[in-house]
């Protein structure tokens, strides 16, 4: 089979010819139709991210066929989307010490086949094409654990989503409307802004506006009831003064770096709560692909690249114009009746 590999840090990724893996117990072999990059595949490629081994086949969002599943063969035939959650645990609120996401250190979706255990299939929902499919799985799980079993988003809740364009943050913004939230956003984009209006947010600010507090303040009086970020960093602070009565402020990354010092009279008197999440369990997986089956969610897919422009795909995933997921197409699903 063929697979796009990183041979080492800061070199272009390459198509190999490499021996299938073996199918071990309670495991499915896939014919991957596509995969989908995140900026953790981005990360790896500049070592910036822990424990990197090279030579890597990276991709933690995948979508393909069930073609070989002795354990279990009544998947043989679907069309599944894979959950890049491995050795969760048993316990829902946090990930085991075994825990990894697929894709580096084990071989991940950029590659023809995988062989990956039953417990991370989830049957791609009919309204999906296997590119969109492939968009879900790894910012679309941080995003729930966010939006749903941390923040707990309400119907009519008002909703923060910062940084939109990103796959997660998008997702954010489409789980929250889905639940009958009003979102708002922000980002360093206009255009990103108008995008999000397009599919349904109220409105949006630009955080390289010096005021950028004051008018999201403006646009919501009384203080947001959930806010979602990824960023962290100086305007973490004013984040939290933007939180209303019984505020949520789920955050999964600090890609701007260290919080500011912060009051704590900021806090305690709104009764707010500051939850920190990351990724998800197998459980909220099936749960996010229900809601998106249930809501006829369509994941919003910036471009699609094939195999052989496998470098090209990586560096459009580092455009700051991006708008959503970048995926890479891995074989073409035949036509069904």
């Amino acid at each position: 089979m063929k697979s796009v590999v990183l041979p080492a840090v800061n070199q272009s990724m390459t198509i190999v010819d490499s021996e299938s893996a073996v199918l071990n117990s309670g495991e499915a072999r896939i014919q991957l139709y596509a995969c989908a990059w995140n900026k953790r595949d981005h990360w790896i490629t500049q070592g910036k991210y822990p424990g990197i081994k090279t030579p890597a086949v990276l991709g933690s969002d995948g979508c393909g066929l069930v073609i070989e599943c002795p354990d279990h063969p009544e998947w043989v035939g679907k069309e599944v989307v894979l959950c890049p959650s491995l050795n969760w645990g048993p316990n829902p609120n946090h990930q085991s010490f075994r825990y990894s996401i697929l894709g580096m250190p084990t071989n991940g979706t950029a590659a023809e086949e995988i062989c990956i255990s039953v417990d991370n299939l989830c049957v791609k929902p009919t309204h999906l094409t296997a590119v969109e499919g492939a968009a879900i799985p790894l910012a679309g799980l941080t995003a729930w654990r966010a939006t749903v079993t941390k923040a707990n988003v309400q119907y009519k809740d008002r909703v923060l989503v910062t940084g939109i364009g990103g796959g997660t943050a998008v997702f954010a913004l489409q789980f929250a409307m889905a639940l009958g939230a009003d979102v708002w956003v922000s980002s360093s984009s206009k255009t990103k802004i108008d995008r999000a209006i397009e599919l349904g947010a109220k409105g949006g600010v630009l955080y390289t506006e010096e005021d950028w507090g004051a008018q999201l303040q403006r646009l919501n009086p009384k203080g947001f009831d959930v806010i979602i970020d990824s960023a962290g960093g100086d305007g973490f602070g004013t984040l939290l003064k933007l939180l209303g009565m019984g505020g949520r402020l789920a955050f999964f990354g600090g890609t701007a770096g260290k919080w500011p010092r912060i009051l704590p009279q900021y806090l305690f008197f709104k009764q707010v709560s500051i939850l920190a999440t990351t990724m998800g369990s197998p459980q909220e997986f099936q749960d996010m692909i229900a809601f998106i089956d249930e809501h006829s969610i369509q994941p919003i897919v910036d471009s699609t690249f094939e195999m052989q422009d496998c470098q090209d795909s990586m560096n459009r995933l580092a455009n700051p114009d991006r708008f959503g997921k970048v995926t890479l197409r891995l074989h073409h699903p035949k036509p069904t009746r």
